[in-house]
């Protein structure tokens, strides 16, 4: 789950980036909007949450919670891989099942709601890392300073269905400190489905923007329109959502297949049908929830370049602190930001000088950012994502604020 300190809730693994043009999205059919036939199909939803806005109505979710976690299986398998722990064993997979239809029926969450959140923070990962960045965030569902967790410094191999069990309650029915999804839902006042669109929201953020619209804030801007293509049967493949415009949407934008969603930046492109929400007042919960974030420690923003620059790959990601980055004269092995920002970056912002001379995309970290969630975001993997942005650690603990990076070449 992407951490604003105080303010931001919990975040998707893959999370936290943002943004601005007004995009123009494909004229589509109603109908078709509502359908969700194709299972897997992601959709880029914005807005306020309404199913008027084309957002997914409870009948357009997987049908139970039985075919949405078999759909995520094939995930939770391989998913603790990428912070060097254990992959989930088979008994956990279902000790995990076992405990979100436990707590969702002792806390009445739906039960795939509470599952496109586990996903969404840490790929149901039993042994994800803690996070603290001013709120200790632990466990499945990257909680509010929850007492479950199998990672919390000691890693636990196996990890026990109490503590599986503990981590699920922690992000639903809440802790002392902070609220979970339970509380949440009820603090939106609303009584259909947007209210799920809503409290993941403010799950992750905290708060929701004053016109209502989802995808804006200070939050994780994709975070929203994952968890609902999450409960319409999304389950692999980059997620087609561009942190960069979703703001600026007020409804679908249409389907996407993941595996044709190479860059974030290629699901907007055409004219929205849908009208502007209706102003909506700012939803702020008494305590704020945290964005995952891969890794167990704070890894600072790099202040300076480093002498030079060596390529390496890895898929450890590390996400970033606000400090913002010195620029300095460095010699690379690579190219220069000059050589790289010539070739096809009209942003303001610095290039990174690490960034191939061919790269022809580029993306800026912000607040927030960590590779896992950059990827993610931006569809591409961290081979990709190293072997264009020469410099960065083995750790991908190293990325600047502010920077451009490059994501297409």
């Amino acid at each position: 789950m992407s951490v604003l300190l105080s303010i931001l809730a919990a975040g998707s693994l893959p999370a936290l980036i943002f943004g601005a043009p007004v995009p123009s999205l494909p004229s589509r059919n109603v109908d078709e909007v509502h359908s969700f036939q194709k299972r897997g199909i992601y959709t880029v939803f914005g807005g306020n949450g309404d199913v008027s806005d084309g957002w997914p109505s409870l009948s357009d979710w997987v049908s139970s919670f039985d075919e949405m976690f078999e759909a995520n299986k094939e995930t939770m398998s391989s998913s603790c891989a990428q912070w060097a722990v254990a992959n989930n064993s088979d008994d956990e997979i279902n000790d995990l099942s076992n405990s979100i239809q436990s707590v969702a029926s002792s806390t009445g969450v739906d039960a795939r709601f509470i599952l496109a959140i586990v996903m969404q923070e840490s790929q149901g990962c039993v042994r994800v890392p803690t996070t603290n960045y001013g709120v200790v965030n632990p466990g499945l569902m990257q909680s509010h300073d929850g007492a479950g967790s199998c990672n919390n410094g000691d890693v636990q191999d196996p990890c026990p269905a109490s503590e599986i069990t503990q981590m699920i309650n922690d992000g639903t029915a809440g802790t002392s400190s902070g609220d979970g999804l339970q509380q949440l839902l009820a603090k939106t006042g609303v009584d259909d489905v947007t209210k799920y669109y809503m409290a993941a929201r403010l799950y992750n953020s905290g708060s929701i923007a004053s016109d209502g619209n989802l995808g804006q804030g200070i939050a994780t801007h994709c975070y929203v329109s994952d968890v609902a293509n999450r409960l319409t049967g999304w389950s692999t493949g980059a997620s087609s959502c561009d942190s960069s415009t979703i703001g600026d949407l007020t409804g679908s934008s249409g389907s996407t297949s993941p595996s044709s969603a190479t860059s974030a930046t290629t699901s907007t492109s055409a004219t929205s049908t849908t009208a502007t929400p209706t102003e909506t007042p700012t939803v702020t919960p008494t305590v704020t929830p945290t964005t995952v974030a891969p890794t167990t420690t704070s890894a600072p923003v790099a202040t300076e370049p480093p002498a030079t620059f060596t390529t390496t790959t890895t898929t450890s990601p590390v996400p970033t602190t606000t400090t913002t980055p010195v620029t300095t004269t460095a010699t690379t092995t690579t190219a220069s930001p000059t050589s790289a920002a010539a070739t096809a970056t009209a942003s303001s912002d610095p290039v990174y000088p690490g960034a191939v001379s061919s790269c022809t995309k580029y993306y800026t970290v912000v607040s927030g950012d960590y590779c896992l969630q950059v990827e993610a975001e931006v569809g591409i993997t961290a081979s990709q994502l190293m072997d264009w942005n020469s410099g960065l650690d083995a750790t991908c603990s190293n990325l600047w604020l502010g920077y451009q990076y490059c994501i297409q070449a």
